[in-house]
């Protein structure tokens, strides 16, 4: 019939007989298309909806050859059906890849650097263009790169794990290019290191972006390269685009700071632009409008904004006032002494001195603190 087919219509009708002839000859169980719906909704929990749509983006970029294979492989790696749900919703075209070829040996790398579980799942589903399009000698030179210049798998791992692109021709040869002008205004290798594993994605910003914020920090904030907070404002302004920067200098003005207070903040803790409007807002409500603080005292004491109000500030004040109102302290207590210790630090000075004469002072302690981690 398909040759009578062929005659009469040529190749096109015959191929879809012979297509269409297959695909009812055949058991659905063997249909790939039919298992991958299966596996998503019973294995891997996924709603029909959810299975359609994850079937549709795979099956119309290509035919399906049989992403058992994929699956198989996922299970084998040590990956559970948790994780194995989150990489195929969030990159379902590497259900198409070649598991000898192209995964296998790009997750072999991964391993190596000591990644799997829910850490691996983050790397993969972060940036799909490793596993997919990256090619595997690429990423071993990507690898062995940075093993050169961070020094161990465990920087390497660190690194990568903020910022996958790392592992991506691009990406290294952008970390070059940034490395190299590092070095040029006075960067340590030392320094380097410790850049870009805590803060990767500086170093992976436009060349062009990276000398601009360079030169803004020297220009609008006076902060010099040889300051230690230098490489933490770099590290703050590359991170964040200019008109964030600029809206938070909005709310610091909305509350009466001048250019030379915001200076001094950022001077002192270019951390505090990062947080966010809500937060800054609420911080500066409460220190300037309940405790009466000023500008100049919080410019010069920035650690107060990054301080939790639910789980730290509140709790503390809150114990503060039962000493004073048992007269066991002076109701002029120094805030910043009060907000600075660690919470064992803090236990130690400010509780335990005083538990036999408020007995219930622990309980008092412990239930401030169990309220501020449930507002959390």
């Amino acid at each position: 019939m398909a040759a009578r087919l062929l005659r009469l219509h040529g190749h096109g009708a015959a191929r879809q007989f012979l297509l269409q002839y297959s695909t009812t000859a055949v058991a659905t169980t063997c249909d790939p298309t039919h298992f991958l719906m299966n596996y998503l909704v019973d294995s891997l929990g996924f709603s029909k909806e959810e299975a359609i749509t994850t079937n549709t983006k795979v099956t119309r970029l290509k035919p399906t050859e049989n992403p058992q294979l994929v699956l198989n492989f996922f299970e084998q790696s040590g990956l559970d059906k948790t994780h194995i749900g989150k990489i195929v919703s969030a990159v379902p075209k590497l259900l198409l890849c070649d598991v000898d070829k192209t995964l296998k040996p790009k997750l072999d790398i991964l391993h190596d650097l000591g990644l799997c579980g829910s850490d691996l799942v983050k790397v993969i589903t972060a940036s799909m263009s490793i596993l997919k399009n990256t090619e595997v000698s690429d990423m071993k030179s990507c690898v062995s790169y940075l093993r050169k210049i961070l020094g161990s798998d465990e920087n390497v791992m660190k690194a990568v794990k903020k910022k996958p692109c790392l592992l991506s021709v691009k990406g290294c040869e952008r970390l070059r290019t940034n490395m190299l002008f590092f070095q040029s205004i006075g960067f340590s290798d030392e320094d380097i290191k410790k850049f870009i594993v805590q803060n990767p994605y500086a170093l992976l910003a436009s060349p062009e972006s990276v000398e601009d914020k360079v030169d803004r920090l020297k220009k609008d904030f006076n902060i010099s390269q040889g300051s230690g907070m230098f490489i933490h404002g770099v590290a703050v302004l590359i991170s964040m685009k200019e008109a964030t920067v600029d809206t938070k200098f909005g709310v610091f003005r909305d509350y009466g700071w001048s250019k030379w207070d915001i200076i001094k903040l950022v001077q002192l803790l270019p951390y505090c632009l990062r947080l966010s409007q809500e937060r800054l807002r609420a911080a500066l409500n409460f220190y300037m409008g309940e405790l009466g603080l000023k500008p100049a005292y919080l410019a010069s004491h920035p650690t107060l904004l990054m301080f939790s109000m639910k789980k730290r500030v509140l709790p503390r004040l809150e114990l503060m006032r039962s000493l004073v109102e048992k007269k066991l302290y002076d109701e002029d207590y120094n805030l910043y002494t009060v907000l600075l210790p660690s919470d064992p630090k803090f236990y130690q000075v400010y509780v335990l001195p005083y538990k036999d004469m408020i007995p219930d002072l622990c309980e008092l302690y412990n239930k401030i603190q169990q309220h501020g981690k449930a507002k959390k």
